[in-house]
């Protein structure tokens, strides 16, 4: 019998899970922006569900495979962007093929996955070099807000999304997760982090939710062909990588932050203060026109080229680290 199991409910892993769900919803709903004051009470319904059993594998697949570096993080926010747009936003991921599955899907949801579990961490570890590196990131994904909300939905035709919107969405995201924050530490602080993995029946419960959620997006008729086999085919890919690289024993991510150590709110009111004057500032700057270029423009750039290069990037990587090992072993032989 494990801690957890002898201290009862209030060491429960779904608290965790929870946690990372807040953040997963907030970098994909309000950060890139897919349109929150346009869901109805139903897509609310599914939404929410769909991002805790998404973290669950998540937190699942950091321990059950020893995730345990940067690569094996852009892996993971992979893996959960493409589950994603299968799941919680196919007619946003699939809207036109192929460039919004490349600038949505492979970009800008798999670039804040991978920021969502870097605060998840940041948020769960309380070491020194947090406050430093929160300072950083709240300006430029501040910046980088404002400037995507003002910006892209009347790039795309949309409705213009007013300031007191933005801010009202980005507080309740971040009421939640402060709530959150403050909540889970005391009630989770017997677990360890194996008891974020899945037992054979939560993978079971977990799985058939998630299917039963794609069933209805395809019923709903949301889910493109071509979509579905390129998520499918990267999905295989990500997941092959994570199994080559799995480890019966040894450290993860997950270390030292699991029961979560918060930071101080003397590192989080600076870090949330500096999020939200950054993007209330990027958000009232106009656009700066350079030939062809603006702010806009950059951030648009950004989420493709790093929709382009992140998987060919850790492949090449991790490549070249498993040539450089099988060399070691062959010359020390």
């Amino acid at each position: 019998m494990t801690q957890s199991s002898v201290l009862g409910p209030q060491s429960s892993p779904w608290l965790i899970r929870l946690l990372l769900a807040a953040l997963l919803l907030f970098g994909a709903e309000i950060l890139v922006w897919v349109n929150p004051p346009g869901r109805m009470l139903g897509d609310w319904l599914l939404l929410v569900p769909g991002y805790i059993l998404l973290a669950a594998v998540l937190l699942d697949c950091m321990m059950r495979y020893r995730v345990r570096d940067l690569f094996g993080a852009l892996v993971l926010a992979g893996l959960y962007s493409l589950l994603a747009a299968l799941v919680l936003n196919p007619g946003y991921a699939f809207f036109e093929m192929p460039r919004t599955f490349l600038t949505r899907v492979m970009g800008a949801h798999a670039l804040l996955g991978a920021e969502m579990i870097g605060l998840f961490l940041a948020l769960t570890g309380g070491g020194r070099r947090v406050r430093r590196l929160l300072l950083v990131g709240c300006v430029v994904v501040g910046l980088a807000w404002g400037i995507w909300v003002r910006w892209w939905p009347v790039d795309e035709g949309l409705p213009m999304v007013d300031l007191t919107t933005m801010l009202v969405y980005g507080a309740g995201g971040l009421a939640v997760i402060g709530g959150l924050l403050a909540l889970v530490p005391a009630r989770t602080a017997g677990l360890t982090p194996d008891d974020l993995r899945l037992s054979r029946l939560g993978w079971g419960v977990v799985f058939l939710l998630l299917v039963g959620l794609f069933v209805l997006r395809l019923l709903m008729g949301s889910i493109d062909l071509g979509g579905l086999i390129l998520s499918a085919i990267l999905l295989a890919v990500c997941w092959a990588i994570l199994w080559f690289r799995e480890r019966a024993k040894g450290d993860s991510l997950l270390d030292g932050h699991v029961p979560p150590r918060p930071p101080s709110l003397r590192t989080l009111l600076p870090a949330l203060i500096l999020f939200a004057a950054t993007g209330i500032v990027a958000y009232n700057l106009p656009l700066i026109q350079v030939e062809q270029a603006n702010q806009l423009t950059l951030i648009g750039v950004g989420f493709t080229a790093y929709g382009l290069a992140w998987l060919p990037t850790v492949s090449l990587v991790l490549g070249a680290r498993a040539y450089g090992r099988q060399i070691n072993q062959s010359r020390a032989v």
